[in-house]
């Protein structure tokens, strides 16, 4: 199941201005695609028009199926804009207001300023789906589903991590409470309603729920792939990756934020529908495309793709407006990446689905879009750490260490992140799968506290290598060090009190 090398050198893309858009689109991804930083679909529509429409790459690595037509990709987080049209269409229907306290329809939940548009904003303040991870713990094969997310924070006492409108917050918990809250006012399941009012009117035959294991085009779902590790060159199923399982198991059942799969044809149906203003009307569409002012009066202010931009009701909103108003949404999961991105002034619209995890997919879409509107490129930056993690494990220390170099001079193309860093020295010491490993975890992390020497958390994990290989004094050190820079660090001083007493 191996991927083309990683290679360290610049994605070169020769474009004229005497290419048609479909010209210029296939020229940028048949590059990214021969530099292995794409493996997917991608469709793009004008005025109602399909004109490009892509598969490259495969499907499953291990079988070498490729990507095609009707190739079903993980959704993800792009979802949540179904969630959102869904409560607007209730809204337009009467069934509720954005203002309504949320425990109005759902008594038992425990946070009563919280209402329907803070959930809809990202401006509730609600913990996120990870205050499962110790009852996943207790009960290791338990998939958990929407009907347990109220009795987590009840049981829980869980404080909000603001008071609701006071920030933005990105959090799926945001949109499983909204899918609950649709269940109790339509009377159907939430998968019903969707189905009914949105999959089925559009004409999405090929869209559906991924835990809906009767259907069909299950058969057509792609294969999520991801490196094992930092330093790894080889793709694996992420369902084989012991690094995913909570996210793919006992996160799975959740719905109204992410748990759907659909084709690049079936959303750009979606899309034209939501044009049409049949799904719902153009006055709702407006709200949905404002950005979302906090409690302060100041707009939500977050990234997308790397841009500036802000929240409105389940769409991310550039603030760059100045070649059309530019609307959409992200999506990821183990393995798999997604964009809809959309120019509501020029109705251009451009669907991306990735099954190879390249980061630099929302960077594409971006782009994508500058294509066609003669805006330049721009250029979506690689992972230092990893190209330096797989070299260091297939060519040794020094020769990492001066590619390593190279490369960071190159801050144009090349990122590096603090805690990639830290994740590569870790995977390499504790989930060894060579003899030397806890050499070059050494390495790594020793390396990690040179770049970022105001970092307590890389003296920590520096101090925890140490100690793991028996440098007893060594460790002590960093340590300290570490709490000298952080003396909140509680862990910390559990581990050097522990070695104090050796």
């Amino acid at each position: 199941m191996k991927l083309k090398a990683l290679i360290p050198c610049l994605l070169i893309v020769t474009i004229t201005f005497a290419q048609s858009p479909a010209q210029k689109l296939d020229s940028l991804f048949n590059s990214l695609y021969n530099y292995s930083q794409f493996n997917g679909n991608i469709g793009v529509a004008e005025n109602g028009s399909t004109i490009y429409f892509k598969s490259y790459g495969l499907s499953d690595f291990a079988t070498k199926q490729l990507n095609q037509e009707q190739s079903g990709f993980s959704l993800a987080s792009v979802s949540k804009v179904f969630t959102s049209v869904a409560i607007l269409q209730l809204k337009e229907k009467g069934k509720l207001k954005l203002e309504d306290f949320v425990s109005k329809y759902i008594p038992d939940f425990p946070y009563p300023s919280i209402t329907i548009r803070h959930l809809l904003t990202h401006t509730s303040g609600l913990p996120d789906i990870d205050i499962f991870r110790q009852q996943v713990r207790d009960n290791p094969d338990k998939v958990f589903s929407n009907r347990d997310l109220v009795p987590a924070l009840r049981t829980g006492n869980l404080p909000l991590e603001f008071q609701p409108g006071e920030k933005y917050q990105y959090t799926n918990s945001n949109y499983i409470l909204l899918a609950l809250l649709l269940e109790r006012i339509s009377k159907q399941t939430f998968q019903a309603y969707i189905q009914n009012n949105i999959f089925g009117p559009t004409g999405m035959t090929h869209t559906y729920f991924q835990k809906d294991s009767t259907n069909p085009e299950n058969r057509n779902r792609v294969v999520d792939h991801d490196y094992p590790f930092l330093f790894s060159t080889e793709l694996e199923n992420v369902d084989s990756l012991p690094k995913h399982r909570v996210r793919m198991l006992n996160l799975s059942g959740f719905v109204g934020n992410g748990n759907i799969i659909t084709t690049t044809g079936d959303m750009l149906k979606f899309d034209q529908e939501l044009y049409s203003g049949k799904l719902v009307n153009q006055s709702s569409q407006h709200e949905a495309f404002t950005p979302n002012k906090l409690n302060n009066g100041q707009i939500v202010q977050t990234t997308f793709g790397g841009e500036k931009a802000s929240y409105g009701l389940g769409w991310f909103i550039l603030l760059d407006s100045s070649y059309g108003r530019i609307v959409g949404h992200t999506g990821g999961v183990p393995g798999a990446l997604s964009l809809l991105l959309r120019n509501i002034d020029k109705k251009q619209t451009v669907v991306l689905f990735d099954n190879a995890f390249n980061k630099s997919l929302y960077k594409s879409g971006i782009n994508a879009m500058n294509l066609l509107n003669n805006r330049p490129l721009q250029i979506a930056k690689q992972s230092l750490v990893k190209t330096y993690g797989s070299t260091l494990v297939n060519h040794g220390v020094d020769i990492a260490y001066v590619k390593f170099q190279e490369l960071r001079d190159d801050a144009s193309h090349y990122y590096v992140s603090e805690d990639e860093m830290n994740d590569l020295g870790l995977q390499l010491l504790y989930e060894p799968t060579f003899a030397n490993h806890n050499q070059l975890a050494l390495e790594v992390l020793k390396l990690n506290t040179l770049l970022f020497p105001n970092s307590f958390n890389t003296y920590d994990s520096y101090g925890e290598a140490l100690a793991k290989v028996g440098k007893r004094k060594e460790a002590i050190s960093m340590y300290r060090k570490s709490i000298n820079i952080n003396p909140e660090n509680d862990a910390g001083k559990k581990m050097l009190e522990s070695l104090l007493k050796e």
